[in-house]
């Protein structure tokens, strides 16, 4: 499959709190790999990944299947120069992803590794992608790795470490989530999404959900779940340097059920006394109507004699 992008624009209004951040995505999912095992679900999770930022207002780039470092670069490149004061970034991939030498790189679907030089020449290291955030100057940056699957490339195995290797640091204003710890292997899923993206995609839609509370859910649900499939634990492991304030679908804390019930009786209750008022002054104008048509008839019929005639007017005497 070539690579293909989708884009939703979102609304853009300045200034610094979260709600009002421009909100920028880039979302990648490799999973037909030429020399390398095919994964089951990436493709799935970015789309639904995709899917989900749009409808939280994330003008979203959404690519599948990246061929090569040059068509991988250039997405991030077109990612970063939407970058800037007043946006939140989120860079999500799902894939193969390597460590060698204590560093991680992301592997586009055509890379042909067969040497330890290949892997500078053939894949995109994960510092790129760092780099590339830092020159965005953005106030918030979140960066998900569904990357630490099976080695793809079973031919070469003795440069590479099982797993993602740990960081050191992140960007000032940024969180990086593994979907598993450091050197640990993350499970793809036998449904249509990986443990770590259906988790994701069950908290990424929760109202007044900071991000910190949201990554410690989606952590809670991969591990309970994983531990039940396979016996072991997946565990999402995050690094950050952010503190400030961000909510994917706002930070604003939901209604409860009860306080929506109660607020349902209230505009209930609100409309029948509209109601009640607005029958009470037909009923009242209809009343004010009869009583001034009586005293109006009472104006124009002549009194009557003793006899029931009309009396005549007589005229003043001068």
């Amino acid at each position: 499959m070539d690579a293909a992008a989708q884009t939703a624009a979102g609304e853009h209004v300045g200034g610094a709190k979260p709600a009002e951040m421009r909100r920028v995505a880039l979302v990648i999912g490799n999973a037909h790999y030429v020399k390398g095992n095919a994964l089951a679900n990436p493709i799935n999770d970015a789309t639904d990944i995709c899917n989900a930022l749009q409808r939280l207002e994330f003008e979203v780039l959404c690519y599948y299947d990246v061929p090569n470092h040059r068509a991988f670069k250039q997405h991030i490149h077109d990612f970063q120069v939407r970058l800037g004061r007043g946006v939140a970034g989120v860079f999500y991939y799902a894939g193969h992803g390597v460590q060698v030498g204590r560093e991680n790189y992301l592997i586009p679907t055509q890379a042909n590794i067969v040497n330890k030089q290949d892997i500078e020449d053939e894949t995109v290291s994960f510092g790129y992608v760092m780099g590339a955030l830092e020159e965005g100057q953005s106030d918030f940056n979140l960066v998900v790795l569904d990357a630490c699957r099976d080695n793809p490339f079973r031919g070469f195995t003795r440069a590479m470490t099982r797993g993602l290797a740990p960081l050191t640091e992140a960007p000032a204003g940024s969180i990086v989530l593994y979907a598993t710890a450091a050197n640990e292997r993350a499970f793809d899923g036998s449904g249509r999404n990986s443990p770590f993206a259906k988790h994701m995609l069950a908290n990424i839609g929760r109202p007044g959900i900071p991000i910190e509370q949201l990554i410690k859910d989606v952590s809670r649900g991969v591990q309970d779940e994983t531990f039940r499939q396979e016996g072991h634990r997946q565990t999402p492991f995050s690094y950050g340097s952010f503190t400030g304030e961000f909510c994917f679908a706002g930070c604003a804390a939901p209604v409860s059920a009860a306080s929506a019930a109660q607020l349902k009786s209230q505009e209930e209750e609100m409309v029948r006394l509209r109601r009640e008022k607005a029958q009470l002054e037909v009923q009242i104008a209809g009343r004010n109507g009869q009583s001034n048509s009586g005293k109006e008839k009472s104006r124009k019929e002549p009194p009557l004699t003793a006899s029931g005639t009309p009396k005549a007017d007589i005229p003043a005497a001068f």
